[in-house]
């Protein structure tokens, strides 16, 4: 404690005065730091996990970090994230083969804000690396959470890796997720002296298909999974790729401009929309897009022949020369997400490319004239769906140990179609049965949703949408942690729109499915205690 004695002039009290102002602010600065800094023990524990191994893993570096750590979103992205919690940074790498090289980085809170449960955090497309962003949205609720680089190092839509690597594609498959899985939960144990009490796996696209490996092949890696918008057939998903730009070929530019989908999503939701402006259910749609044909009177708000079939492909999905039905096309009111695969002329498609060149025929020289639907999306499924695709609706041994699985996926996805969700969910009620289902398993189907929450549905709170509230029926990872921890299904869910100051502007009632939410006629249409949920 300082004392400081009264003196008569004003300039000394000016001295006093100073001296106060540096002691205080010198005060706040060392509260500040010894708030974030590690005990000896635990800077001890962490730096203990260096050097550490067990057969197939073995750890690079162990070492707190003290706030503000900040690193790229993704290992070679520009984009930096700044995380304002003191952590242990543990990097390691997992080989279960000579060819393998699986690298993870397992994120440990300190002692004192450790919720004792574990999340893994999943990836996108074919890319392999650490999903920096997801890691520090799982660190800061407390959770010790891991993420892996899938055994290669790859951004964006590359598959180049995979050519003369089939361990590395098993890896990628599913061997990866789950040897990190067991190594990171084995750390964590050894890091807090006890096992997580509950473990969460939350993943969209590559990182749904993950969280659904994990639920058919190794169902005790996880107690509760959250599956966003899952590849359940990758051999599918790449040949309506293909088939999309083999159709867009066709026109004039080989792509459809941004502007032309805006006009083409306008006329579907004036033709489909619900009360709220969204396709409620597309399949409940048959928008053709020949009411938008060029005339004289509409040039250059319309569309032309060879784009009009174009769309209309897209929409029906790959077919055989028979009219077999491959996989689902796009669905009706996703035309303003088309923007992210289809309007660059350069760059159309996502992976289908280097699927076919290095996973399938092992040829860079494949190009899109060689594709044959009638026999290569079989010859694909055949060499690779064992591999990569979860969609075994053989859940038994995941339902019968207590695991709770939530799937959601946007009715409005430009890049996995919606309709997989359901074909999938289908497949499952029919395996087991409704009821039992029930006791384990939701599906929410979003309006109006893009590609894992693209658009304007939020369903998690993060930094970027801080005003979502960690409610049960407003954030899915709390919505699985009650489910998992106190037994209460989610038997509703609100999604919210944010404005661009980040305030909640609009929420939307969503149903499990196939229940579907209805206006109740009153109210406005913006707001989800206006709707409630209709059984179907």
């Amino acid at each position: 404690m300082l004392v400081f004695k009264r003196k008569g002039t004003k300039a000394h009290m000016k001295r006093i005065i100073l001296r106060l102002s540096v002691f205080l602010l010198f005060s706040s600065v060392l509260s500040a730091r010894t708030k974030n800094e590690p005990s000896a023990s635990e800077r001890t524990a962490c730096a203990g996990l260096a050097g550490a191994r067990e057969a197939p893993w073995s750890v690079k570096s162990a070492e707190f970090q003290v706030p503000p750590f900040t690193i790229s979103e993704q290992r070679g992205s520009q984009n930096k994230i700044t995380v304002d919690v003191p952590f242990c940074r543990v990097a390691g790498t997992i080989k279960p083969t000579a060819e393998s090289d699986i690298q993870f980085e397992l994120w440990l809170p300190p002692r004192a804000n450790w919720n004792s449960k574990f999340e893994g955090v999943g990836n996108g497309s074919f890319r392999g690396a650490i999903e920096y962003q997801r890691l520090m949205r799982a660190l800061v609720r407390g959770y010790a959470t891991v993420s892996t680089d899938n055994g290669h190092q790859s951004t964006g839509f590359d598959v180049s890796w995979a050519l003369g690597q089939p361990e590395r594609v098993i890896d990628f498959g599913y061997r990866a997720q789950h040897t990190v899985t067991q190594a990171a939960k084995a750390l964590t144990q050894r890091y807090y002296g006890r096992a997580p009490r509950h473990s969460y796996f939350v993943g969209c696209s590559q990182g749904g298909h993950h969280g659904l490996m994990e639920a058919q092949r190794f169902p005790e890696d996880y107690d509760g999974i959250i599956a966003g918008a899952p590849v359940y057939n990758w051999a599918g998903e790449m040949a309506e790729q293909a088939w999309n730009v083999r159709a867009l070929q066709r026109t004039p530019t080989g792509a459809l401009a941004k502007q032309k989908l805006q006009t083409l999503y306008d006329a579907v939701v004036k033709a489909c929309g619900s009360p709220d402006g969204s396709v409620a259910d597309p399949r409940q749609c048959s928008f053709d897009p020949a009411g938008l044909r060029c005339t004289a009177a509409n040039e250059g708000s319309c569309l032309s022949e060879s784009e009009i079939e174009a769309v209309r492909q897209m929409y029906e999905g790959p077919k055989t020369s028979t009219g077999i039905q491959l996989y689902p096309g796009l669905a009706r009111g996703s035309e303003i997400q088309w923007g992210l695969l289809w309007s660059d002329p350069k760059h159309v498609g996502g992976s289908w490319l280097g699927f076919y060149q290095f996973m399938v025929f092992e040829n860079s020289a494949w190009d899109l004239s060689m594709m044959d639907f009638d026999h290569d999306y079989a010859l694909a499924k055949n060499k690779l769906g064992k591999i990569l695709d979860p969609d075994n609706p053989d859940l038994v041994r995941f339902a019968h140990r207590g695991g709770k699985i939530m799937v959601y996926h946007g009715w409005a996805d430009g890049m996995v179609p919606s309709q997989v969700s359901a074909d999938y969910y289908a497949s499952v009620t029919a395996a087991l049965g409704p009821a039992r289902v029930k006791e384990f398993y939701r599906l929410f189907m979003i309006p109006g949703m893009g590609h894992c929450s693209a658009g304007p549905d939020v369903v998690f709170q993060s930094e970027d949408a801080a005003a979502v509230p960690l409610e049960p029926d407003r954030d899915m990872l709390v919505a699985l942690e009650q489910w998992v921890e106190h037994g209460r299904a989610p038997n509703r869910f609100v999604t919210s729109r944010l404005s661009k100051d980040g305030d909640i502007e609009r929420t939307r009632l969503v149903c499990p499915y196939p229940n579907v939410a209805k206006y109740r006629g009153r109210g406005r249409v913006s707001q989800a205690a206006n709707w409630e949920c209709s059984i179907e």
